[in-house]
């Protein structure tokens, strides 16, 4: 019996990828994972990759991979729809780590967290895999913080490089569809700054350290014409250009083409002027290329659209323009060393002197960003994405649903909003489409205040499927019979 057992173990742990089954084994070798765990830790990983490379086809695979999620499990099911918000994990991933997590309250010491101990080093395989992946030839310009308005901030806040009160006033370009975290944060900015500068010289300047231009243009627009919207802005004097890739709010994602025309504009005038971009609704649904992205920086939450552990994301930042920022928080990294000669990191790494942080949550990235490859080695997820998002628009509009969310597939991602007015006194249809009242139950999200004006997203993700799309259209549609206005 103890053979047939050693030679199953053995046999999981062969199907996973090499570099994760290494990095495992480390954890053995190091003593920071029993033998024992490490099989059960292999054997929960194994059965999820022998699906992803099984022989199931199409529906059929996609029907099984859902239920490698617990809602699938649960009676009566709740099925989520809502990955802009967050996305739940495939149960084999939480389940490595809780395991992990027992085994790394067994050795807590700083001899194991510090420079040179394993859990350290099996952190920075998690970052050399998610590097390698999004096409980053050095991983250190890739920082591993806890989400995407962390980063956001990072830009907002951090930013040295303003010119002097006196000489001509810089702008920041940003979209009016950017996350909160990427456009009031830099109302917020520009205020403290104007508040601190009156406040300290002697004689009063103009109030504003830079000046906030916010970019519009309807959904309808051309590719050119939104091109021409945000470049008409952008001169000598932008020391920002900030948007979000898809807007949380409509669905609407900025062109590829519009993003290149933005760079070739700064790159060709050579205007000193920094690129970020909000990808938080890109990793996950689309390749990705950040180096080739068009932008100088690029953040992301794994909690969303990539089925990530809580509280962790990417923060990509070219390593040329690293230097420009200061981080706002100075704790410490996994080197535990403060010391006030020593340089900061001239790379993303400065970002991530958060101090103590959850080691498990980053280490189990190593095994969600190896689902992934192994999906788009085999099962094309991005293109299963634009399918179930494709499927829903083609249903809601033969429906007869008010789209908010452009149709064009190049022009949106899985974000669908709608417009779903109410009855006056009448749950809305994200309160109703949830409670036991549907007949199928699913979690979306709901906008606006008053019942003439609200509106329902939901965001159909791989862990979903065509199944899903109808019943909550027929869902959809028994709520608009009863109390659509």
């Amino acid at each position: 019996m103890l053979d047939s057992k050693a030679g199953a173990a053995e046999a999981h742990k062969q199907a996973l990828p090499d570099a994760l089954h290494r990095s495992l084994e480390a954890y053995v070798d190091a003593g920071l994972l029993d033998r024992q765990t490490c099989d059960a830790v292999c054997t929960e990983l194994a059965r999820l990759f022998a699906l992803i490379d099984g022989n199931l086809s199409d529906e059929d695979f996609w029907t099984a991979f859902q239920n490698a999620f617990g809602f699938a499990r649960t009676n009566p099911i709740i099925t989520p729809m809502n990955a802009a918000n967050l996305c739940p994990e495939p149960i084999a991933l939480i389940n490595c780590a809780n395991l992990l997590r027992v085994a790394y309250n067994t050795n807590v010491s700083q001899q194991m967290r510090m420079a040179g101990g394993q859990r350290v080093d099996q952190i920075v395989a998690a970052r050399r895999a998610i590097a390698d992946a999004l096409g980053i030839a050095n991983p250190e310009s890739l920082a591993l913080i806890r989400n995407s308005s962390e980063g956001n901030n990072a830009i907002t806040s951090g930013f040295r490089k303003w010119s002097p009160p006196d000489s001509t006033k810089d702008t920041v370009v940003v979209w009016s569809e950017n996350h909160p975290t990427n456009l009031e944060a830099w109302r917020l900015r520009r205020d403290w700054h104007a508040e601190a500068r009156l406040e300290n010289d002697a004689e009063p300047r103009p109030s504003d350290p830079f000046k906030l231009i916010v970019v519009e243009f309807p959904a309808s627009a051309s590719d050119a014409d939104i091109a021409r919207a945000f470049i008409k802005e952008i001169n000598k004097t932008t020391r920002f250009v900030s948007y979000s890739e898809t807007s949380n709010g409509s669905g609407f994602r900025i062109p590829d083409g519009v993003m290149a025309a933005i760079w070739n504009h700064v790159e060709k005038n050579g205007y000193d002027c920094h690129i970020h971009v909000d990808g938080t609704m890109s990793w996950g649904t689309r390749a990705l290329d950040l180096p080739n992205h068009h932008c100088h920086s690029f953040v992301s939450s794994a909690h969303k659209w990539f089925l990530g552990p809580k509280e962790t994301a990417i923060f990509y930042v070219d390593p040329a323009h690293a230097d420009r920022f200061q981080p706002a928080i100075f704790a410490y990294d996994y080197k535990i060393k403060i010391d006030k000669w020593a340089p900061l990191p001239s790379s993303a790494l400065r970002f991530e002197l958060l101090g103590q942080r959850d080691d498990v949550n980053l280490i189990t990235l190593h095994a969600t960003q190896a689902i992934w490859t192994a999906l788009a080695a085999r099962r094309q997820p991005f293109k299963r994405v634009v399918e179930l998002a494709s499927l829903l628009k083609q249903l809601l509009i033969t429906a007869g649903w008010g789209l908010i969310t452009p149709v064009a597939p190049d022009r949106s991602s899985g974000i669908v909003w709608i417009q779903a007015p109410a009855q006056a006194g009448t749950p809305s249809l994200y309160e109703w489409i949830y409670s036991a009242a549907s007949p199928h139950r699913f979690a979306g999200s709901g906008g606006g205040t008053a019942p003439a004006t609200q509106t329902f997203r939901l965001c159909p993700h791989i862990y979903n499927t065509r199944r899903d799309i109808h019943n909550v259209v027929a869902a959809m549609a028994e709520w608009r019979h009863s109390h659509g206005a």
